[in-house]
């Protein structure tokens, strides 16, 4: 489930050369004066974005020289799974480096320093300012105590399928057992913002993790990129979660297809918005054979974001009073989004003079006013679960933990049920973990500052209560 903070996903950046020359003219003859060299970038330059009063985010660039002082670069942020990214332009000044990141809405520029030798400079996201220095070092890979290791005991491969009813590809990959098979199959379907195949986030790989433990108790896994992320194509900018449910339905049709795959024996399993997106596909396919639903959310999302808002204030110790304000503060911008008697614009003039109000710099308020405005966001608002889970009669499992503060158990888990029952639905398995988190690890308050400092990916009790159920205890319901 996403979060409402400034996170960065992609980036683009621009650097063209630039060069200087000197002429010395005597009365007798020229002499030939060597052209200047600019500083050559070249290399993987990496730093620390502060994003919060305890936290960082570290990023870098992989800058490699084309000749004649022109540059190809790629963005990457181990954290957040985005690796080798393709940036778009560049641009050099003697020893100025600018660094334009337009799907980020984003700049870096910066000054090579010879003595410190280091990049210093500001990196700018929707109007928000941040210093970073940049140093020369190595790419380096974020390991979790349990990130399988190769050779894994099945197969394992990377591939693409086709989108349906868009046509773009995208890259996924497929765990399976040895042998021919059947097996039954699951596809993993990622939260919220921008996620490759893995889901990963602040050094954790959640899906590669859980994609190893089914694996290894019989079960063919496909696990893929968000569109527009990563190696998959398509564009994600206009998209929603009724869109990404195409994407999923995509997977679940490809692995009908696999002659290793039982076709009457596929569900799906989602992680946060993906335990909504699988709701959605399965109403759309009645003949799928389970849900496994995660954090899944079973109200409207303006009542999610009331819960969340108030339950992560709440985790870091914020006031009472403070807290109600904030709750009171986003209901009121909610109510005006999704206010049909006013005309869009109106409603837009409404927010931007709201976001004005609470003393925000204009560039960022309309920054702020562009993503409440979005196709997703709008539609996350007012989406509800229950008109999907309702219709479904297959086995669900639905999962959360106690120390869940985006997507609580105490509320959303009996939303879930009472979805079920009234559509008579009996056969689901709900497990309530205590102490567990939204990416299900032992927390202390379940705070989102929290994920990255946990070791604990997924929790072993929950990839073996999954795997077993999928196998076996399902079939019981």
């Amino acid at each position: 489930m996403k979060i409402h903070m400034v996170v960065l996903l992609g980036m683009l950046i621009a650097l063209i050369p630039g060069c200087t020359t000197k002429t010395v003219e005597q009365a007798i003859a020229p002499v030939p004066v060597e052209e200047e060299r600019l500083f050559d970038f070249s290399g993987y330059w990496e730093g620390s974005l502060a994003i919060g009063p305890t936290n960082s985010l570290a990023m870098g660039f992989t800058i490699t020289s084309s000749g004649e002082g022109t540059y190809e670069a790629l963005l990457q942020i181990p954290s957040q799974g985005l690796r080798n990214f393709k940036v778009s332009s560049i641009h050099q000044e003697d020893n100025l480096l600018t660094i334009g990141m337009e799907q980020l809405q984003a700049t870096f520029t910066g000054t090579y320093n010879p003595e410190t030798q280091q990049i210093a400079g500001t990196f700018v996201q929707m109007g928000q300012s941040l210093p970073l220095v940049l140093d020369l070092g190595e790419v380096k890979e974020n390991t979790r105590p349990q990130d399988p290791v190769k050779p894994y005991p099945y197969i394992s491969e990377d591939m693409f399928f086709p989108q349906a009813p868009e046509g773009f590809r995208l890259a996924g990959t497929i765990t399976r057992p040895e042998g021919d098979g059947p097996f039954p199959a699951v596809v993993l379907v990622t939260g919220s913002g921008a996620q490759n195949r893995d889901e990963e986030l602040l050094g954790h790989r959640p899906f590669l993790v859980l994609a190893d433990a089914l694996t290894r108790s019989g079960i063919v896994v496909l696990r893929y990129d968000d569109r527009g992320f990563a190696e998959s194509e398509g564009d994600a900018s206009d998209a929603t979660s009724v869109d990404f449910a195409d994407d999923a339905e995509s997977a679940v049709n490809h692995l009908k297809t696999l002659p290793y795959v039982d076709a009457g024996n596929i569900g799906l399993l989602g992680h946060s918005e993906g335990a909504i997106i699988a709701p959605i596909v399965a109403q759309r396919n009645p003949g799928l054979a389970f849900l496994v639903l995660m954090a899944g959310s079973g109200v409207d999302g303006v009542a999610v974001l009331e819960d969340q808002t108030a339950a992560i204030l709440r985790a870091q110790q914020a006031p009472e009073p403070y807290i109600a304000q904030a709750v009171e503060a986003n209901m009121a911008i909610y109510a005006m989004i999704l206010d049909e008697s006013r005309t869009l614009e109106e409603r837009k003039e409404a927010v931007l003079q709201t976001l004005l109000t609470f003393g925000l710099p204009e560039d960022q308020a309309k920054s702020q006013l562009s993503a409440l405005f979005s196709p997703w966001y709008m539609t996350f608002l007012a989406l509800d679960p229950s008109d999907y889970l309702k219709d479904l009669a297959m086995p669900v499992m639905v999962l959360n933990g106690t120390k869940d503060t985006q997507v609580s158990a105490t509320l959303h888990v009996p939303a879930i049920e009472k979805a079920l029952l009234d559509g008579g639905n009996t056969r689901y398995t709900t497990k309530v973990y205590e102490g567990l988190n939204h990416l299900f690890q032992p927390a202390e308050t379940g705070a989102p500052e929290e994920y990255g400092t946990i070791e604990t990916t997924i929790d072993p009790q929950v990839l073996e209560d999954i795997s077993t159920w999928i196998v076996s205890e399902r079939f019981q319901l």
